[in-house]
């Protein structure tokens, strides 16, 4: 607490509440808490096995809930690997009263009675990363084959499924690979086939990462939205290569960063109040030995730091009173969720983020943040 307190107040923004303390000394207002409803995290990659249980926590400690991707190294296909994942994450959260939302991988070997039995078990998305776009997505169709796949997605619209889609075309009608750049933008033309196939089929378009997607969600029915991540907001394609073309790894993900325009998308979208634009953090944590390789494993560890540093951006923008609807209220209302009924408190500390954590990178290490949460983990 600052010397010199003269007095404190609140505004409130729905249920967020910001406290300021004036101080009398320095004749500065500062703000000092932000309590907030807990929020939810739509796209999260937590591994399995010993990964999952270091890992995990980082989200069950901030997060409500999470949205948690199945395309593990034998992919989550089917209720019953569902049911079995989600027990794995329970265990490895301990005393969290952390909830999965479960998915399942749309693959080759997908059909309607699986969906159907799917949804009837509670699973609650159906996930698609098209072959080879992503980590263990070698099964995935192709999304020139995708209207092979129209009875499945039907089938997820009869059981209120959410078709969950890592929207990049990699390689053009002959054949030809597209550069990584231009994967998002081309593919917008599949999400209007199938929206004209099943208009009534809810599609989250995930990791949004350029300006064209973004306005074709904003244009889209109101059964199509998109989950937004930290990085996206924070990187450009420089800051993944280097001048000779080499790659950055640890700055590396699909999709990739874009322009600073497209990132600028990303960032209005985020603080627009639209309620098709929620956060899910596509947090995908990759040991050093995986990153260092080549090419680089995909996916970068954001979970311990994706809170304050969304303050910090939120606040550079003078929109904090958007944060909560973007974290803690359109995903849940769109997936047909109940608004967590708990809290979090986030305060104005200055802390460090570490470089590393058990042999994991974590994205912006080092960088000093201006907020902090506290979580049972003390790190975010």
């Amino acid at each position: 607490m600052r010397l010199g307190l003269d007095f404190k107040f609140v505004f409130s923004y729905g249920l967020a509440k910001v406290l300021w303390i004036f101080n009398k000394e320095e004749g500065r207002i500062y703000m000092e808490t932000i309590v907030m409803r807990q929020p939810d995290d739509f796209h999260c990659h937590l591994r399995e096995g010993e990964i999952l249980k270091f890992v995990a926590p980082f989200t069950a400690g901030i997060f409500g809930r999470g949205l948690a991707m199945g395309n593990l190294a034998r992919p989550i296909t089917t209720a019953y690997d569902a049911v079995r994942y989600y027990r794995e994450i329970v265990r490895a959260c301990g005393s969290s009263r952390f909830k999965p939302i479960m998915s399942i991988m749309l693959t080759k070997k997908t059909n309607p009675n699986i969906i159907g039995d799917a949804g009837k078990r509670g699973i609650k998305t159906l996930k698609l990363i098209p072959g080879n776009t992503s980590t263990n997505s070698e099964d995935g169709i192709s999304l020139w084959d995708i209207e092979r796949s129209y009875l499945n997605l039907a089938a997820a619209q009869s059981v209120n499924m959410v078709f969950s889609i890592h929207c990049e075309l990699l390689s053009d009608e002959s054949g030809n690979a597209i550069p990584e750049e231009e994967r998002e933008s081309k593919a917008i033309s599949f999400l209007d086939q199938l929206i004209t196939f099943l208009p009534k089929l809810k599609i989250v378009i995930e990791h949004a990462s350029t300006r064209d997607m973004i306005d074709y969600v904003k244009r889209a029915p109101e059964n199509v939205a998109a989950t937004l991540t930290l990085h996206h907001a924070t990187l450009t394609r420089d800051d993944v290569y280097e001048m000779d073309g080499s790659i950055i790894s640890h700055n590396y993900c699909k999709p990739i960063a874009k322009t600073a325009d497209d990132r600028e998308a990303v960032i209005e979208a985020m603080m627009s109040g639209n309620p098709k634009f929620f956060f899910g953090s596509d947090s995908a944590p990759h040991l050093e030995s995986a990153k260092m390789r080549f090419p680089p494993a995909a996916g970068i560890f954001t979970a311990p730091v994706v809170l304050p540093a969304l303050c910090d951006l939120f606040e550079r923008r003078e929109s904090l009173g958007r944060l909560e609807d973007f974290v803690s209220r359109f995903g849940s209302e769109f997936y047909g969720l109940p608004l967590n009924s708990g809290t979090i408190e986030i305060r104005k500390r200055e802390w460090i983020a570490p470089e590393y954590i058990g042999g994991i990178k974590v994205f912006l290490g080092g960088t000093r943040f201006g907020w902090r949460v506290d979580s049972p983990i003390g790190l975010a």
